[in-house]
């Protein structure tokens, strides 16, 4: 107990760390989960202990009750665009008009089929239109007439809500309000880009993509694909054998892509620089642009964009001297992620993610100014 007590409140703890915790209290409160809520309340009474100092009752309770309210409202407006989307076209035929940001091969039922990820723009009945920002799912067979970047209309699209509330909660995750699947899809290209961005990236993540497949053995190129590149729907059906395996060792979670693999990649990189005689801003700048294209070329997950997150930080704070204090960096990312979507909050790899790394830095600044305190004396 006198570890804790002399410990936790010397951390110095981001003003964002209070903010976030209110902010996840509002997102648990409103999904009813009870055993969380009072574990977060009580947590929550430590950090207004620790605030105590900082701020009067009034404003603590104040930022408390919007943030709760803002964690609240925002999970619940998730919910509510999901339902709102299936009560809008009510099991009936609709239209979808969008951008087309990613074309894929994938293996379902043990043969190749091409998904492709549509930016919704608008939807619409045979009686109404409707706005909406989400992203809907096509499998079926290849089709080369549009590409990503591509403004497509498809028409005659029917699609039901999955009976599976798991499945529900992962799709709102995701942002995908739908998962169709149809081998004669009618569509219409309504506008189609000399160049863009989105598919120069996309056709470089796929040329990437084969000539590593033609170069490598094939077991090599389904770790390579699966853990360095971040594409495990591409070598799905090659994996199952070796996803067995590692589920009955209890190690499956060594196949999963985390940050380990981009600090590998940044391990790699400044080995290599330390032997070239350049100024340590010039090596920085080329690490940097380096990976961002590692980034930019490769299919993210959860904690792999959380370390690029912190990497990228990182580097602006040095590039500005600016000082650079992990938890306060981790907690800005956190709150992002929650921001963007608040059901990140009930999966697996973003709890795992954050509350790993935000043990290791809070016990690393525990072990900071333990040293600091010893060499006073």
């Amino acid at each position: 107990m006198h570890f804790f007590t002399s410990n936790f409140h010397c951390i110095n703890i981001p003003p964002l760390f209070a903010i976030t915790l209110f902010f996840i209290v509002g997102i648990i409160w409103h999904s009813a989960v009870s055993l969380f809520f009072i574990l977060f309340l009580t947590t929550l009474c430590c950090t207004l202990f620790a605030y105590k100092k900082q701020f009067a009752f009034p404003t603590q309770f104040i930022m408390c009750s919007f943030f709760v309210l803002a964690g609240a409202w925002l999970h619940q407006k998730e919910l509510r665009d999901y339902d709102g989307f299936y009560a809008f076209i009510d099991n009936k035929k609709f239209s979808v008009t969008g951008t087309v940001i990613d074309k894929n091969e994938a293996t379902v039922n043990h043969q190749k089929t091409t998904v492709i990820t549509l930016a919704i723009d608008t939807i619409a009945t045979e009686h109404s239109t409707k706005k909406c920002n989400k992203v809907v799912m096509f499998y079926g067979k290849s089709n080369n007439a549009f590409v990503v970047g591509d403004t497509v209309t498809f028409f005659d699209m029917h699609c039901k809500m999955p009976s599976s509330r798991d499945f529900q909660l992962y799709q709102i995750k995701e942002q995908i309000v739908a998962t169709i699947f149809s081998n004669d899809v009618h569509y219409r290209i309504d506008y189609h880009s000399p160049w863009s961005l989105r598919y120069w990236i996309w056709n470089e993540k796929t040329k990437l993509l084969n000539r590593l497949e033609n170069k490598l053995s094939q077991r090599g190129f389904q770790f390579f694909s699966s853990l360095f590149l971040g594409n495990r729907s591409y070598v799905k059906s090659s994996l199952e054998e070796t996803n067995e395996q590692f589920k009955a060792w209890g190690i499956y979670h060594f196949l999963a892509r985390s940050g380990m693999h981009l600090a590998l990649f940044i391990f790699i990189w400044q080995a290599i620089f330390c032997l070239l005689p350049l100024p340590m801003i010039i090596k920085q700048i080329i690490l940097s642009l380096f990976s961002c294209i590692y980034f930019a070329l490769t299919w993210t997950s959860t904690p792999f964009t959380r370390s690029f997150a912190l990497f990228l930080l990182n580097k602006i704070c040095l590039f500005s001297k600016t000082p650079f204090h992990t938890l306060h960096y981790l907690t800005l990312v956190c709150f992002g992620f929650l921001l963007y979507c608040p059901l990140y909050l009930f999966f697996l790899d973003f709890q795992l993610s954050f509350a790993l790394t935000f043990a290791l830095a809070w016990f690393n600044q525990v072990a900071i100014q333990h040293r600091s305190q010893l060499s006073k004396y």
